[in-house]
Parts: C-alpha cells; sequence; structure tokens
C-alpha cells in the first residue's frame, strides 16, 4: 500500500476514489454543526468529511479525516491490527527531513501584520461548556534552543483575539520543556502551527519517543522517503513544504491565559488551566487551502485512533523492559486509549506480573489501570478479560493499589492536577498442576468434528437464526 503520500489532498482523493469521503456543499455552521455531523459519522464508522462552505470562513474544512481505523491504517499501508501490533517497529524506521530552497506550496500566500486574523480559519466550537472556538489539528512544532532538535506534537488552541492563541502543553510534555527552555534563555520560544499536513506526519506526531527525538524523521521512515521542508518566512522554524496551512509564531515570556474548559479525550471536560500564550507573526496557506479539524471527546473519535498504536507501542515497550515473555498488548477503548492496559503473558514467576504492572504504572502512558492476563487470554476480546478476572482474580490477594502517582493524563476524578491513584490487577492463574483447574474445559476432538459440515448437510443456513432470533421459530 502507498505510505509516501504527497500531501493531504492526495491522500483525500484515495479516500473519496473508496467513497470514504462526503463532501458537503451547503453552508456548515462553524458553531456545533461541524462537530455535530463529524460525531455522528464517527459514530457509525462513517466517511471523512469534507464542508466547502464554511459561515464566516472563505476556507473549506475536513473533518474527521481519521475517524475510523481503517483510514489509519491506508494512511500507514498497514492493516490495523498490524499497526497495533507492530507500530513500534516502524518507529524505528527513520529518515531525516529534507529542507528545499524551491518555492513551497505551504507558502503560496503570506500573510502578516494587521492582516493576520486567525479567526478568518473556521474554527469550530466543539462543545457545550467549551471555553470558546479550538484549533485541535494543529501540529505544533518548535526547537530545542541547545541542540536544535525539532519535537512535533498536536495541543489544542484556543483563539484570544486575531493575533494571540493558547497554546495547551502542561508542565512534562515535551513542547513544555522546550517552551520553558527558551524562556530560561530570556528569549520567546519560537514556534509554528502546521495544519493539514500529509496524513502519515500527522499519525507520526503522536509516537511516544524520548525527548530528543525528532517526529518528522518517524514520518520519512514510515513514509519509505524523507519529509519535504521549508524554513517558516518569519521564524526560525521548518515545516514541511506541501502543508495546507502554517501559523508562525513566538511564546511569550511570562504570559499565561485561561484555556478551558474543553471536551476532551476522556469523554469529559477538562478545567480551565492556565497556558502558554502565542502571538502570531505570519499565516502562510497554499491557495485554496483546507484548514482541518479534529475530533475528540468520548472515545473512540479520531484523536483515539490516531494514538492508540503509539500508546500500545510504548505500554509494549515498557512491559519488555520486565520479561521478554510478552504475548501481546491491549490499550483499550474504553479506557480511551491511555488508561486501561490488558497485557497478555507467559508467566515464569508468581509475582512477575505485578513488575509488569508497577512497570506500567510508573510510565509516561498514564496507565490508570493495568490488568494482566495469561497467554491463553486474548487482551482484544473483552470477553475473555473479564472471564480471568472472575475467575482467577481474589480481590485481597490480587489487586495492587498505589496512591499518589505522577500521570499526564486528563482525569476529572484526580485528586491533584497530573496526579492519579493506580491499580493493577492480577488476573493470571496459579502455576504448576494446580493450574489445570483455571483452564476452560475444553471438549476432547472437537476440531474433528467441524458444525459446519453438518449444517451444510441439512441444508441449514443462517436465516433460519435470523428467523428464530426475530421469534418465528419458537
Amino acid at each position: 500500500m502507498k505510505t509516501a503520500w504527497r500531501d493531504l489532498r492526495e491522500f483525500l482523493s484515495a479516500l473519496e476514489d473508496r467513497g470514504d469521503l462526503v463532501t458537503i456543499d451547503d453552508e456548515v455552521d462553524w458553531e456545533y454543526q461541524a462537530v455535530g455531523l463529524t460525531r455522528q459519522s464517527s459514530d457509525v464508522d462513517g466517511p471523512a468529511l469534507l464542508f466547502n462552505r464554511m459561515r464566516d470562513s472563505e476556507f473549506a474544512c475536513v473533518s474527521g479525516l481519521f475517524g475510523s481505523s481503517r483510514r489509519v491504517a491506508l494512511a500507514l499501508g498497514h492493516d490495523y491490527d498490524y499497526l497495533l501490533r507492530n507500530f513500534g517497529e516502524l518507529e524505528q524506521l527513520m529518515i531525516a527531513p529534507e529542507l528545499t530552497d524551491s518555492a513551497a506550496p505551504c507558502q503560496e500566500v503570506v500573510v502578516t501584520g494587521d492582516d493576520i486574523d486567525v479567526l478568518s480559519l473556521p474554527l469550530l466550537r466543539h462543545f457545550e461548556l467549551d471555553g470558546g472556538r479550538y484549533l485541535t489539528a494543529g501540529l505544533q512544532v518548535a526547537h530545542d534552543p541547545d541542540t536544535g532538535v525539532a519535537n512535533v506534537s498536536i495541543h489544542r488552541q484556543l483563539p484570544i483575539d486575531r493575533t494571540h492563541l493558547t497554546v495547551f502543553a502542561p508542565m512534562g510534555r515535551h513542547l513544555r520543556t522546550i517552551i520553558e527552555r527558551w524562556h530560561e534563555q530570556g528569549k520567546e520560544a519560537q514556534i509554528a502551527v502546521v495544519i493539514g499536513a500529509d496524513p502519515v506526519t500527522q499519525i507520526a506526531s503522536q509516537a511516544r519517543a524520548p525527548y530528543g527525538v525528532d517526529e518528522f524523521s518517524i514520518a520519512g521512515g514510515m513514509r519509505g522517503e524523507a519529509v519535504e521542508m521549508v524554513k517558516c518566512t518569519t521564524i526560525d522554524v521548518n515545516v514541511p513544504a506541501t502543508a495546507e496551512i502554517i501559523i508562525e509564531g513566538v511564546i511569550e515570556i511570562g504570559r499565561l491565559e485561561s484555556d478551558g474548559p474543553f471536551g476532551e479525550y476522556p469523554g469529559t471536560y477538562s478545567e480551565a488551566k492556565p497556558a502558554p500564550v502565542m502571538r502570531v507573526t505570519a499565516i502562510t496557506h497554499r491557495k485554496g487551502a483546507l484548514y482541518q479539524n479534529t475530533l475528540t471527546g468520548t472515545p473512540m473519535t479520531e484523536n483515539h485512533w490516531m494514538m492508540q498504536p503509539s500508546a500500545t507501542a510504548l505500554a509494549y515497550r515498557e512491559a519488555l523492559r520486565v520479561t521478554p515473555e510478552i504475548k501481546a498488548v491491549h490499550v483499550t477503548p474504553g479506557g480511551t486509549t491511555r488508561h486501561h492496559v490488558v497485557v497478555s503473558m507467559k508467566k515464569r514467576h508468581p509475582s512477575e506480573p505485578r513488575n509488569v504492572m508497577l512497570a506500567l504504572m510508573a510510565s509516561t502512558l498514564g496507565a490508570k489501570m493495568v490488568t494482566i492476563v495469561d497467554e491463553d487470554v486474548d487482551p482484544y476480546d473483552m470477553q475473555q478479560v473479564e472471564w480471568a478476572v472472575n475467575t482467577r482474580m481474589q480481590p485481597d490477594r490480587d489487586i495492587v493499589i498505589v496512591s499518589n502517582l505522577y500521570s499526564p493524563t486528563l482525569d476529572p476524578s484526580a485528586p491533584a492536577a497530573r496526579t492519579s491513584a493506580k491499580m493493577g490487577i492480577d488476573a493470571t492463574a496459579p502455576m504448576g498442576e494446580e493450574r489445570r483447574m483455571y483452564e476452560a474445559p475444553h471438549v476432547v476432538g472437537i476440531e474433528k468434528w467441524p458444525l459446519s459440515a453438518v449444517l451444510s448437510a441439512s441444508n441449514w443456513s443462517m436465516p433460519a437464526l435470523d428467523r428464530y432470533l426475530d421469534g418465528g421459530a419458537r
């Protein structure tokens, strides 16, 4: 499958050819309507949406681009199940970005000075209690002041006025570290916001790479060729040359403004908190540029589909530090693809599951609950997981609760910011001969008598079962 998409437009064309993009030509309101339509499409595993006419804006808007796992899979050229199990390997295929001197599509139009107006973009109002209209799909690009290495991430942004936006990058996140390092040197941090990059670069921005690893290099490896970059027009930051829109600016020293509430990825509102402020120095874009919005909220949305493979890869790496006998890892949708991790493993020591759960609790993933099951349990089948919890676990013996751990997540139940109690469940069976009593009963020779052959010989078909379920055959 193709992975080196030239730009967002080529990917949209591929979606249109597959019937996975719907274009709406009627005018759509930025207040609730666009998000309402996106939410409904996401809930039924529907298509991405392209709104050609947005109220109060000359820009068209793409929304729900990754609102289905199949579009994440198409972008990266692998089945989604493959991505969940192998994303960590793809993160290692790095190809450094390449800087171009030629004219870049993202700079076909350059807006500076008094002409700058961030609200000329169709920023959407998402949810009832939100603090305002939000930019949600921007890739924030900033360079470490000492090494010059880029960091690429996605953080929500709230417009304050025509030339200022918040950057909701909490302490402990890589972008906030870069901002603080610039400010400690008495300099405003230079930052670019990339809207509408090629699809692989967008997904690669969610990689849980260590500080100092350039996510554009990860994107290059996943694409199979380097991301073409261009230097911004007013700041010393490099951005993807084929992106749709670039917002250039600096983070003002010592200025924090309230950001929030906002309906976030846990499916709840995050409260209003102080956030750094970006002063916009230029907006550049392609002719006929497409604005992009990303939906988050109650799982599953495109936010969750985008970060689930990278979160799974991080959890798998952390578990492997404890034992090589990890069989599979599932960062669950109900756990907002961050808060609940199910690990299937081959236990070599009775206490080994505790070591794995504690390692995951302490990781930067933000897991709030870790469930360990045996290798005979599929961690992606939550019925099997619940069966293991109910037949192989005793609460007073097999649950570990740790209070007051750092947790880089949004959780309305947390006792303090970025703090959480965490729980581990050892749902593994005892070792040795005693284990036999914990195994699912097995019918000897069942594979020799396939039911399908019997049903076929009797001319039985699924419609017969449908009639039974509908009450037609009782």
